[in-house]
């Protein structure tokens, strides 16, 4: 991997914390509410301020009834607009990675021509866009990794990659993890690490849960070497303890 992050989950006083005591930089999740800067006006120079030192790699983009492939344009306006919002969030932190989510639901369109609207629709958004400010699209309900493969691939810009979500994947796919890493390799530049118990999204710990992480690690170590790392859990320090212990964290 190239580096591991947390993701602090709102909690930005608590994650600056292990951050400086792992040398880690940070995922900041708590612009993905729309209105949480209305009611926060401030809070872009308080997440400056508390994490003063910490290397600010990303943020998490608004997803909420988000679809930029949907068939009603007023829901892709919608959703550029929300996007726009995290441009100028990252812009304005100073980070250049904005993790958001595919936002196709499995069995409410054809997959061909929901690709072929959110192809229209990147290649719109980006246009206008600085080519080192990187979209991660972060798998949610997928039953595998086809549709993503195939909208990255059509669009076809180096800022548009995939955020691998592994307990996403874990509760919703028909294939196993290891598939996924194998068909999306290189693509895969951004990783959201928690475990489950394949039934329910309960962000465990990286090691607690029915996914086999000792596996999951050495596959995207082999096909997705140049991925971030971001833990995304309950349980932090047992993560990075079972990271150090099996010499995944330097």
């Amino acid at each position: 991997m190239e580096r591991i992050i947390l993701c602090d989950n709102g909690k930005a006083e608590e994650i600056y914390k292990l951050c400086k005591k792992y040398s880690l930089g940070v995922n900041i999740d708590s612009f993905y509410r729309p209105d949480y800067l209305e009611k926060n006006p401030n809070s872009i120079e308080q997440h400056l301020q508390v994490y003063n030192g910490i290397d600010i790699c990303s943020i998490h983009g608004p997803y909420f009834d988000l679809n930029f492939g949907s068939n009603d344009n007023l829901i892709r306006e919608v959703t550029a607009k929300r996007f726009e919002y995290s441009y100028d969030i990252s812009s304005k932190i100073g980070c250049k990675k904005i993790v958001i989510h595919n936002g196709y639901v499995p069995g409410t369109s054809f997959p061909s021509n929901w690709i072929k609207r959110a192809g229209i629709f990147w290649n719109e958004f980006l246009e206008n866009k600085h080519e080192e400010t990187g979209f991660y699209i972060e798998n949610l309900l997928e039953h595998d990794p086809e549709i993503i493969i195939e909208l990255i691939n059509s669009v076809n810009r180096k800022n548009l990659r995939m955020c691998f979500d592994i307990g996403h994947a874990n509760v919703y796919s028909k294939i196993k993890i290891t598939e996924w890493v194998k068909k999306v390799n290189s693509k895969i530049e951004f990783v959201y690490f928690h475990n489950n118990n394949g039934e329910n999204d309960e962000h465990n710990g990286i090691d607690n849960g029915t996914l086999n992480a000792k596996e999951e690690c050495e596959y995207l170590e082999e096909y997705s070497p140049k991925a971030i790392w971001a833990i995304e859990t309950k349980e932090y320090e047992k993560s990075l303890e079972w990271l150090n212990e099996n010499f995944f964290l330097e």
